[in-house]
């Protein structure tokens, strides 16, 4: 692998796509092995609780130990490995107390971003949501879905929703919950039905900032992130044998 591949996903993300970092330069050594590592356990190429040998890293990417650590902790900090004392880093499980809780943050978020578009929206803004729900409801009618597409449209439409505000405060935050709720949003997207529920509420959210109503623009952004929370939990629970 080498340092300047990607996965769909970030690739998808464009320009606005959020990196491990909250800086605008060019990323460090450590910064950009992070990255690739963090796609990586997007991915589910390391599944949760593999173990991340330094050494395999460090030989991946031909380079010494100090940048890969480096790395490990900045993944640590994005919350996709855990350290653990003579275990080294360890991919980060999937929880339901973990996407509860994310995933209520976002909504709330989300949330705020809707409610002030819709009270003043750029229009040139709107046109390129406009565009990218077009993309969803397109993805939704095709017999072979690319999930993996729909997320990342999905994705980018969330962070262009925040960005479109003007707030950096507001687009930062989202933006560092990106590692942490790519994986359980996947889950939630996993099937055709959820996809297609989901683009039908992003028409609606688009129409409700269209018409200035704060309120309903508001509630239709957090059924988006609370239709994902639940379907997660469920399939996590499916998975865990609980329901």
């Amino acid at each position: 692998m080498t340092l300047g591949s990607a996965s769909r996903i970030e690739q998808s993300l464009g320009a606005i796509r959020p990196n491990l970092t909250d800086g605008h330069q060019a990323l460090s050594l450590a910064e950009q092995i992070a990255t690739q590592l963090a796609e990586s356990i997007i991915n589910e190429e390391y599944a949760p609780g593999a173990r991340i040998h330094e050494v395999a890293v460090s030989e991946q990417f031909q380079v010494s130990r100090g940048p890969v650590r480096e790395a490990l902790r900045i993944l640590e900090n994005a919350g996709l490995v855990s350290i653990q004392p003579r275990r080294g880093a360890i991919v980060t499980k999937l929880t339901v107390e973990e996407v509860e809780d994310i995933f209520e943050i976002r909504a709330v978020l989300v949330g705020l971003a809707a409610r002030r578009l819709a009270r003043k929206a750029p229009p040139e803004k709107l046109a390129q949501i406009a565009q990218r729900i077009s993309k969803l409801q397109e993805l939704t009618t095709k017999a072979d879905q690319d999930a993996t597409r729909y997320v990342a449209i999905s994705q980018e439409l969330s962070f262009l929703l925040c960005a479109s505000t003007g707030s950096e405060r507001l687009t930062s935050i989202v933006y560092s919950l990106f590692h942490q709720t790519i994986r359980y949003t996947r889950i939630g997207l996993s099937t055709p039905e959820r996809r297609k529920i989901s683009a039908n509420t992003w028409a609606r959210l688009l129409a409700c900032i269209q018409a200035g109503d704060e309120i309903e623009a508001e509630k239709a952004a957090r059924e988006l992130v609370d239709n994902s929370r639940a379907m997660a939990i469920k399939m996590l629970r499916s998975e865990d044998g609980g329901d």
